[in-house]
């Protein structure tokens, strides 16, 4: 697999190489996305009833284009209320690419970027362009401090082939993408930090088919994770047994507009293939959006999202597997002010349930759990 990458990587270098032409450069633009948001959300576990403003998310953009087929982009993100001396929210290099296309059936990209993986992963952060307050929860990059978003969708690539090819009325879209692994260094005592530990990849891509209104993919990753040393080393035996355990993503996308109506639907399978019984840790999720456009400026939808997540806890020394669910039903509205302002509001009954037979304390409360979630926004494009 290694040879295949380095080969992989070697090919789009060299196909590079060969395509400058006359340099023309562009102004730098700089442009954004920001929604502020207020929350309302009922007593939940032991946490009282909440109200809440919030900076959601900012995405500060900057764009060049360098030369006749050449551009470049970085994409800064803010999350949650962002303040480095409060120790609040997140502040994160997304992207910070250089792009080569010669037609529309083939581009090139070259640095950190968002690979396309579904049909919302590289959209997920263009909040006015969105209905949603709150996206489906694994593309919701706010709650990333409670939910593994990460596990579900690839973040981050550094080289991606992408393009499509007309077949008649039929369009073929394919993508093809290399990235580090997940164990990246975020110790400095062990060394530079924000670099992959390992000799491993990741490897994925989506083949979609576009005809008319109708949109299908289907996407797939494959990497090695070390997200089990630690239980690993709980049970015992050899500490290779628990390194650069191979991990499938597998996801599939639906989009069909038919009129004023528009249907958005995806799943996400993640399975991690270990030889370790004792330890479960796969994953899905599902949602589904119907909505309608009522007017220009005013859209409706209801959603239904749906996570599924095997888990295996360490507490203290017990190691706890079991399941937990997330079902989240969800209507909301969109009204477009102009094309730069965009008002939302958005309502969610959650009913999140676990099942496991480990007698912990910290997981009795959990076990069936219903709050509501109210919120409006507005979203900012600048």
């Amino acid at each position: 697999m290694r040879f295949r990458a380095l080969l992989f990587l070697g090919i789009t270098f060299i196909v590079a190489s060969e395509a400058f032409g006359q340099f023309s450069e562009s102004d730098l633009r700089i442009f954004g996305y920001f929604q502020n948001t207020f929350i309302h959300q009922t007593e939940f576990i032991d946490s009282p009833e909440e109200n809440s403003f919030s900076v959601q998310q900012l995405n500060l953009f900057f764009q060049k284009d360098l030369a006749r087929h050449w551009r470049t982009f970085v994409n800064f993100e803010l999350l949650n209320n962002f303040s480095s001396s409060r120790q609040w929210g997140a502040f994160n290099l997304e992207e910070a690419w250089v792009r080569y296309r010669s037609n529309e059936k083939f581009n090139l990209k070259m640095g950190l970027h968002i690979p396309i993986f579904n049909h919302l992963n590289t959209i997920k952060n263009r909040t006015p362009l969105l209905p949603y307050v709150i996206r489906p929860l694994v593309y919701e990059t706010s709650f990333s401090e409670f939910i593994a978003v990460e596990e579900f969708t690839p973040a981050r690539a550094f080289v991606q082939a992408y393009g499509f090819l007309t077949l008649n009325k039929v369009k073929l879209d394919y993508a093809l993408y290399l990235g580090n692994s997940p164990n990246i260094n975020s110790r400095s005592s062990l060394g530079q930090t924000g670099v992959d530990t390992t000799n491993t990849f990741l490897i994925g891509g989506r083949l979609g088919i576009r005809y008319g209104e109708l949109k299908v993919g289907l996407s797939a990753t494959r990497d090695n994770t070390n997200i089990l040393q630690d239980a690993g080393r709980f049970l015992g035996g050899p500490a290779n047994r628990f390194e650069e355990i191979p991990r499938v993503r597998f996801g599939g996308d639906l989009s069909y507009h038919l009129g004023k109506f528009s249907l958005e639907s995806e799943f996400i399978i993640v399975n991690y293939y270990d030889d370790t019984p004792e330890i479960i840790i796969d994953k899905e999720f599902y949602y589904a959006t119907l909505g309608y456009q009522v007017t220009e400026q005013l859209f409706v939808y209801g959603s239904y999202w749906l996570s599924e997540e095997d888990f295996t806890q360490i507490f203290d020394t017990i190691l706890a597997t079991g399941m937990n669910d997330i079902k989240v039903p969800t209507v909301g509205v969109a009204f477009n002010i102009n094309d730069r302002i965009r008002f939302k509001g958005q309502f969610a009954p959650v009913d999140f349930e676990l099942d496991t037979d480990a007698k912990v304390f910290e997981l009795a409360n959990l076990r069936n759990q219903e709050f509501n979630h109210y919120s409006v926004a507005v979203s900012i494009f600048f």
